[in-house]
């Protein structure tokens, strides 16, 4: 056993043991003469603290937010509500006491003692409201490191403006803004300036049942005030909204009530009460579920997607009511006993172009008649000067109005012509065309819809494409 205890391996690890004994006892007995922190506390803010001087000039103030919640985004009104974290970081030289032998290199205190210190008075200058939590007490934290260095931290729940772009509504993007800035000292007195790396931070992923957080940026400006110039520190978020509630309750409906309208086309021209009751009633569903939607809607003056949409289902919806009054005009005789049906079509004729007499007024037709009569005399009389050598106001307007009745004698004729062509047209040859002329047109029109919307490039016809900077 003696041998073991010579062994110069043992006579180390004695050697230290007794040495971590001296430390620990030398710890202790230090520990029991550190100052505690109502001591240091008290050493601090004794009467020679003096909370209305500012540590310095300027102060240099970091600032970095923890996001906790975006509880909604509201397009009526404009804005969103957060809950967040604020943390302030600065450097106070009278607050120091490394040179105290604390018991801790930091100590906690609560907005009690926080109300004794200097503050770089600091608030949200664009927010609707703000208010910092109380459950159950308020939700205030600080720190004062050894060195001099305080650290704030505020628990909040804020309400900040949004600016609204609904052109692309329901496919858009929004950006809401809060600006944060010191209310009482400008540059001269307080810079502000974002803690890097990670000046803000999310704690969970931000999503809401209309909208989803895809993305937020910072930056840090001089603002001109009548009183110098201030720092401000914004930052933006930008929400995308989720259309899936749209497409389930406004498009598909929608695009359903415009195919329905589409079955009178099947119909036939003798069903003419109850095509009509079909095509009222889509253009009805049309108007109600467009006010149902934009009932929701701040009242904007352009137009939006969802207006596009809509207004163009109802002109579908429109142009199958004037196709039906077409075919209703074109079957009127029909079911007429065939004697009856021709007597009728002859009174069109004669009702339709019985007007093609009355190009002229009687007087000038009195007129006419009684210069052709002068004309024909004087060309009979060998002894008469020939026609050329009368003046032009006597014979070269009797001909000028002879050949404008001529030129609308013409023109007539040719109407006359379509519009017997148009009446050999079958009301079932036009409701075949029609049953294949919509269906292309909104498929068209879907396919361009789609494509523009759902796609960057309507992004360049919006007056902030870019929603990446504040």
């Amino acid at each position: 056993m003696t041998r073991w205890m010579s062994h110069p391996g043992w006579i180390m690890v004695s050697f230290l043991t007794e040495l971590l004994s001296q430390s620990s006892k030398g710890i202790a007995q230090s520990l029991d003469n550190c100052a505690n922190d109502t001591e240091i506390i008290n050493a601090l803010l004794k009467d020679s603290y003096n909370k209305h001087y500012i540590p310095s000039h300027p102060t240099h103030v970091r600032v970095d937010m923890w996001v906790q919640e975006v509880t909604s985004v509201s397009e009526l009104t404009q804005d969103f509500e957060i809950d967040l974290y604020i943390n302030e970081f600065w450097e106070d030289p009278a607050l120091v006491y490394e040179d105290m032998n604390p018991c801790k290199r930091n100590i906690s205190f609560d907005d009690k003692v926080l109300q004794r210190l200097w503050l770089p008075n600091t608030c949200f200058i664009n927010s609707k409201s703000a208010a910092i939590h109380e459950s159950p007490f308020k939700n205030v934290f600080l720190m004062v490191f050894s060195n001099g260095t305080l650290w704030t931290n505020y628990r909040m729940k804020l309400t900040g403006p949004c600016d609204m772009k609904l052109k692309r509504f329901p496919f858009d993007k929004q950006k809401c803004y809060l600006t944060f800035e010191s209310f009482n000292y400008n540059t001269g007195e307080v810079r502000m300036q974002w803690n890097q790396p990670y000046p803000v931070i999310l704690l969970k992923r931000i999503e809401l049942p209309d909208f989803k957080l895809v993305n937020f940026s910072v930056i840090a400006v001089e603002q001109m005030y009548p009183a110098g110039w201030w720092d401000e520190l914004t930052v933006a978020f930008v929400f995308e909204r989720r259309y899936g509630w749209y497409v389930l309750q406004g498009y598909i409906p929608t695009m359903v009530t415009i195919v329905i309208s589409w079955i009178s086309f099947y119909l036939g021209p003798r069903a003419i009460p109850a095509r009509t009751m079909l095509g009222v009633n889509s253009l009805l569903a049309m108007t109600f579920q467009f006010g149902n939607i934009i009932r929701n809607l701040p009242r904007v003056s352009y137009v939006k997607a969802i207006d596009v949409w809509m207004l163009s289902g109802m002109l579908f919806i429109f142009l199958s009511l004037l196709e039906l009054a077409v075919v209703g005009f074109m079957s009127r005789n029909e079911g007429l006993p065939p004697k009856v049906k021709k007597r009728k079509r002859q009174e069109d004729d004669d009702e339709g172009f019985s007007w093609k007499s009355m190009q002229t007024s009687p007087h000038l037709e009195l007129r006419q008649f009684w210069v052709d009569k002068r004309v024909n005399s004087l060309r009979n009389d060998s002894a008469v000067p020939p026609v050329e050598d009368y003046a032009p106001m006597e014979l070269e307007q009797p001909y000028q109005n002879i050949t404008k009745r001529r030129e609308k004698r013409k023109w007539m004729s040719g109407l006359r012509k379509k519009w017997r062509a148009m009446r050999e047209l079958r009301p079932e040859t036009v409701d075949f065309y029609s049953a294949i002329f919509f269906p292309t047109a909104y498929m068209l029109f879907n396919i361009s819809y789609w494509s523009f919307y759902l796609t960057s490039l309507s992004e360049y016809f919006d007056e902030d494409v870019n929603i990446d900077q504040p």
